[in-house]
């Protein structure tokens, strides 16, 4: 029974990897075959494919490709590729839940196995000059493979659900932001597509990593309108009360970077507070026991502010060199702002009525 489960297992999470990683392949061949590469070795587009996929695994990647030598990461990468192995995921599992029972060892099982297969291809396609952090691909591969088979439309999750909707459309007024800020600086962005030069086939390729990295500058954009502020390398601050830059760097989504101070955005922050309080007022409302309260609106507060944090920490990082270690925003930061605005809501709407009420009923 135990081998049957692994080997189904096992398939599944081959045919969710061949599901996006033979794309990726394709793209990296036809790249490579017109670029015009003096070089007929085939193994870098093949390595390549697989960095391609690791990528949108989010697996961080160590580099050493500058002309002087000085290495670097990659550990900001694009959160709109999520969709491709979320999409594979969802697509193969169905089969694996067939063959086991239990739905939660169906996952444990697909998950490991996508996991043992993710590794491995992480530690071949190493090379001299990008290596992608083969010990770290468990952290990425595991989580998302494993909440990838989930479904989130059972009733005890319909709080939790609405607190994520909710947080999608914080996160898309953000996005709208950001897109206006890029119209307004329509001239900054066309210099800056000029500069790259990528051609025909390299302009589409780039064009689609700017698509794929828009959910990370929508949170660094939601991180600056709430007056939390974020970072363009070391040494560097951008928010509502500091604006210190050293220089922006060829990518056209940094087109959209405010061009000074902007105080009014200070009060930005309550825009948490209030996001919160519509996360808590329909907890509060539909449920009159004390426990059952205080669980459910726990409950829904922690996750969703774990879930921010994850988001925070993912959308932001180290950009290729030294210099740019510090792009986006301080997850730690981002975690504590939200965890307190929670905090403040729960003791005002939740534990003073309680102890009020408590008072009341000894006197």
């Amino acid at each position: 029974m135990l081998g049957r489960i692994l080997a189904v297992s096992l398939q599944q999470a081959a045919r969710s990897v061949a599901l996006t990683l033979f794309p990726a392949s394709f793209i990296s061949l036809f790249a490579w075959a017109t670029s015009g590469s003096q070089s007929g070795n085939t193994t870098d587009p093949i390595r390549a494919s697989v960095w391609i996929w690791l990528g949108a695994h989010l697996v961080p990647f160590h580099l050493n490709i500058a002309s002087d030598h000085l290495a670097g990461a990659l550990t900001i990468l694009p959160l709109g590729a999520l969709i491709f192995p979320v999409w594979a995921i969802r697509k193969s599992f169905p089969k694996v839940a067939e063959a086991l029972p239990k739905v939660e060892g169906a996952r444990f099982f697909f998950a490991l196995s996508y996991t043992v297969i993710a590794t491995i291809l992480a530690v071949l396609s190493r090379s001299g000059g990008i290596k992608p952090l083969w010990y770290l691909v468990p952290l990425f591969t595991f989580p998302i493979s494993y909440i990838a088979t989930y479904d989130f439309k059972a009733a005890v999750n319909r709080y939790l659900r609405f607190a994520f909707h909710a947080l999608l459309v914080l996160w898309g007024v953000a996005g709208i932001a950001l897109a206006l800020s890029l119209a307004a600086h329509w001239s900054v962005l066309r210099d800056l597509g000029t500069v790259i030069a990528p051609g025909i086939v390299g302009g589409f390729l780039f064009l689609a990593i700017q698509i794929l990295y828009l959910p990370n500058a929508a949170f660094i954009a939601l991180s600056y309108l709430t007056g939390i502020g974020f970072h363009l390398g070391s040494g560097t601050s951008i928010s509502a009360m500091s604006f210190t830059v050293h220089g922006i760097p060829a990518i056209p989504l940094f087109a959209a970077l405010p061009t000074g101070k902007h105080p009014l955005l200070t009060f930005g922050s309550l825009a948490i507070v209030l996001f919160a309080l519509i996360i808590l007022v329909p907890i509060l409302r539909e449920n009159s026991l004390f426990k059952i309260k205080q669980y459910l609106a726990l409950r829904t507060s922690l996750l969703i502010t774990l879930i921010v944090t994850v988001i925070a920490f993912l959308s932001s990082g180290e950009l290729l060199t030294s210099q740019l270690k510090l792009v986006g925003v301080t997850w730690w930061r981002v975690s504590a702002i939200f965890a307190t605005a929670f905090a403040a809501l729960l003791i005002l709407t939740t534990y003073i009525p309680a102890g009020i009420s408590k008072v009341r009923r000894r006197g």
